[in-house]
């Protein structure tokens, strides 16, 4: 029986009107809470009964690690919907099937299919998405949806549905006046995901570890951990990837071509592998049809390569977990050579702790804005950069940012960090496309 989304077809509306609608719901606070995803839901018929689900948590690594799920299940012949967030150039990014994002036409009819709901029940920004994205996969007749969830977990828009793998990514801190300021209190958040099916979580500190532990326990879920029942070598790595050993329980995968750059990327890969490997009673995935989806991966922004001589690196750093995984990076690919990094911060994030983590890695400092109205000031983050010997430069925009930092003589390594409005501005310069246009993945 075809789905059906139980609301009434009505007059047509642009796409543009649908997102400047959608953006009208942008400055609303975040809500936790379920009671209005689970109305909206309840309303369309519910979409999240008719595939099944994984759902990624965690602090960092999330968006990367659903990529790989559903690039694998897709070369294994599925029908995969991927939901992510936030998204870097085009709204539309958050919802695809197949690698391919929601149309214009589509985003725009199912937008104005939810606004009388949205009328009434008044749901935020990330909530209104992911029920037109819960939506659309069910109208598109995915077997697998891949949901992301925003922040945390107990209370997120995403934590519908009975899962059937749950996958915790490294938890650090971040969001702590929503989900606590004990690293404890922020591990249980995230935990909640895990209600069904098997949970997989990469390495955590001890305390976090306990805490997945002991949720897994309590709802009777098998818990694979990275380190446990879960390993990974990296044979190799240079700015073209690495190569990977992974294991599992009863499973092992030698030689795996991650494309992937990031020293944090082997971890989401591990967690992406162990979920499908552990789904094996409910889908059939070869060995073949993971390294086709591994090797075919792609996650714009995160670590992200785009030329060489200059090297010219993107990285979406935007807390202090993913400024340490950055300079890691940074000092393993890149070795010795002199870095030119461009920083612009959310003003509401970890400034001070993001500089002090990047600022030491450079020779020469760019302190710029996007044009996202949280965008912190350059003149601000100058006034939190911690003593230094690099010359420290202050350009209002990204690309004149970028036009300095690229007009010999250039520093060998040129790196944008910090939002991921900085990143994607800095995307659509380097492609020289206009804006709304799709990172591709």
């Amino acid at each position: 029986m075809a789905y059906s989304s139980g609301v009434p077809p009505s007059e047509g509306m642009t796409y543009q009107t649908a997102v400047d609608t959608l953006a009208a719901l942008q400055p609303q606070t975040i809500r936790p809470g379920l009671d209005r995803i689970k109305a909206m839901l309840a309303e369309l018929a519910h979409p999240e009964a008719t595939f099944k689900i994984i759902q990624v948590a965690g602090t960092n690594g999330k968006g990367s690690t659903g990529a790989m799920v559903a690039a694998i299940l897709q070369s294994a012949g599925c029908r995969v919907g991927l939901y992510t967030s936030p998204h870097l150039c085009s709204v539309r990014e958050r919802i695809r099937v197949n690698r391919v994002p929601i149309s214009r036409e589509e985003f725009a009819e199912g937008i104005h299919k939810l606004l009388p709901l949205a009328q009434t029940i008044a749901p935020t920004y990330f909530e209104v998405l992911t029920a037109l994205g819960l939506h659309y996969f069910a109208r598109r007749e995915v077997e697998w949806a891949v949901l992301e969830v925003g922040m945390g977990g107990r209370w997120d828009a995403t934590t519908v549905g009975s899962p059937l793998a749950s996958v915790i990514t490294p938890i650090d801190f971040d969001h702590q006046a929503y989900l606590g300021w004990r690293l404890e209190e922020i591990a249980a958040e995230k935990a909640a995901i895990i209600r069904s099916g098997v949970a997989v979580s990469a390495a955590q500190a001890p305390a976090v570890e306990e805490v997945i532990k002991k949720r897994s326990e309590l709802l009777g879920v098998q818990l694979l951990i990275e380190g446990r029942e879960l390993s990974i070598a990296v044979r190799h790595q240079d700015p073209s990837g690495h190569r990977l050993d992974l294991k599992g329980p009863d499973w092992e995968l030698p030689d795996l071509a991650l494309p992937l750059l990031g020293l944090f990327q082997p971890t989401n890969c591990l967690l992406a592998v162990g979920a499908v490997r552990a789904l094996r009673s409910s889908v059939t995935v070869s060995d073949k049809a993971i390294r086709e989806g591994v090797r075919t991966v792609r996650w714009p922004g995160r670590f992200q390569l785009l030329q060489e001589e200059p090297y010219l690196v993107v990285d979406s750093a935007h807390n202090p977990a993913g400024a340490r995984a950055l300079a890691h990076s940074l000092r393993t690919h890149f070795p010795r050579q002199a870095i030119t990094l461009i920083l612009g911060i959310y003003k509401d994030k970890d400034k001070a702790q993001i500089l002090e983590t990047l600022t030491p890695l450079a020779d020469r400092i760019i302190l710029t804005a996007s044009s996202h109205p949280r965008a912190a000031s350059p003149d601000e983050l100058r006034g939190l950069v911690p003593s230094t010997h690099a010359e420290i430069l202050v350009i209002s925009n990204i690309l004149d940012a970028l036009t300095l930092a690229l007009t010999p003589p250039t520093t060998p390594v040129i790196c944008v960090a910090g939002s991921l409005s900085l990143v994607a501005e800095a995307l659509e310069w380097f492609h020289a496309q206009g804006p709304d246009i799709p990172c591709e993945v």
